[in-house]
């Protein structure tokens, strides 16, 4: 008799399979198996490195942690995301470092309390791309005992946007407009504003702590004062030697209050209620219509350009500060960066991971140009800085009013009550 056919029999190629065969195929496989033997059929596909990411709702966060995502398709990885309120962030992200927590793989570091989680956090002098980003970004918050242990994601400095159509004439630094390069000017220009009826107020900016930066502390700094003594200094070290000395009682710092005081009361050139606002309130103001010049970050200019959120967008242009009458220089700023960072209690898998991802986002071309180009944040990478600075007008004019001023300073102080 000829062999019986089993139901696996399949005629279409070529090939049957008896009784006996199968079995003795089967156990082949099954040896294999028990050896490591064709992992492709018998073993599960790995699985997939999850890296959960903390951080602030604001579009600046949000466009890196699409370009993680981006890297993470590529490498048997995915990104879980964490929004937690700006309010609150420095709080939870305390607790979970300070209690030995594993809640988060990456999260965000600010520089204004960049010296509060270093001792937390896992060293980065080991990436590439460390050497493409300006040391004066690490110094002296992202520093400790000699290593970098946060690898910033963007340049944040404060910039004037304002609206052309408003102030009139030709943009800044183009001769014959009408950007106010002294306090005395706004003063001016923002009561013509009033009368013209083109916006409610002539400026609008955050000014409840912590939102201070965006009109109280910027016209202290281009008053020619600062918060502590010496001016400008934020070395711990300096600061203590000098006795912590206040700078709010000196001349520079009070002419200030008297300014916002005025502007509030006597000209009525900002909102009533400017000092309860944060920058979300100020920046919406702006982007409704209602105030001629905002002082805000440098990554909003994305959000104030686009026309589904923002009735200015395609109508505004950015400046620098605006001078007090007791700055002995002509220009200042503040340079200050984002970073991402990793805690050290992360398993290695994962800061491997981490490491990899953080470091392809800085030192690729096209999510760094696409930072840029999405949010007006400036990247840390100086390669793709110099290439901008050759092709893109707007970021020309933007390094301008910013990180091409007189004097650079970083814009707060790091201790851990701060």
């Amino acid at each position: 008799m000829g062999k019986r056919e089993t139901s696996s029999q399949h005629k279409g190629h070529g090939w049957r399979i008896d009784r006996r065969g199968f079995l003795k195929g089967a156990g082949t496989l099954a040896g294999a198996a028990a050896v490591g033997g064709f992992p492709h059929v018998v073993r599960a596909a790995q699985a997939a490195t999850e890296i959960r990411v903390a951080y602030m709702p604001h579009p600046i966060h949000q466009e890196s942690i699409k370009w993680m995502k981006a890297w993470a398709s590529k490498h048997n990885a995915t990104i879980a995301e964490f929004p937690i309120s700006y309010e609150v962030y420095v709080q939870k992200m305390t607790a979970n470092l300070t209690s030995g927590g594993n809640q988060y793989d990456v999260i965000w570091q600010n520089d204004d309390w960049g010296v509060l989680w270093g001792k937390y956090l896992e060293p980065v002098d080991d990436l590439p791309a460390v050497k493409k980003i300006p040391p004066f970004l690490f110094k002296p918050f992202f520093l400790l005992d000699g290593h970098y242990n946060a690898l910033p994601f963007v340049e944040t400095m404060g910039t004037f946007f304002y609206r052309p159509d408003v102030l009139g004439g030709a943009e800044w630094p183009d001769a014959g407009n009408r950007w106010p390069h002294t306090w005395d000017e706004f003063i001016k220009l923002g009561t013509d504003i009033q009368r013209s009826g083109k916006t409610k107020y002539a400026f609008v900016g955050g000014m409840k702590y912590p939102h201070s930066w965006f009109t109280f502390f910027w016209s202290i700094w281009g008053n020619g004062g600062d918060l502590f003594l010496p001016v400008h200094e934020r070395d711990n070290a300096v600061l203590a030697k000098n006795g912590w000395k206040c700078g709010l009682d000196q001349p520079e710092a009070i002419q200030a209050v008297e300014f916002w005081w005025d502007n509030i009361h006597k000209h009525k050139l900002v909102p009533p209620g400017e000092p309860t606002y944060t920058r979300t309130d100020a920046n919406a103001i702006f982007e409704g219509g209602d105030a001629a010049i905002t002082m805000a970050d440098t990554t909003f200019y994305g959000e104030f350009s686009n026309p589904a959120k923002s009735k200015v967008a395609g109508k505004i242009s950015v400046a620098p500060f605006i001078m007090g009458p007791s700055a002995k220089f002509k220009s200042i700023a503040w340079r200050d960066p984002w970073a991402w960072v990793i805690p050290k209690g992360v398993a290695p898998q994962k800061m491997k991971a981490a490491k990899d991802m953080l470091n392809w986002i800085t030192l690729d071309k096209d999510s760094q140009v696409d930072l840029w180009k999405q949010t007006g944040g400036i990247p840390p990478n100086l390669d793709v800085q110099a290439e901008l600075k050759k092709t893109d007008p707007l970021f020309r004019k933007m390094e301008a009013a910013t990180a091409e001023a007189e004097v650079l300073i970083h814009g707060a102080f790091y201790f851990a009550r701060w």
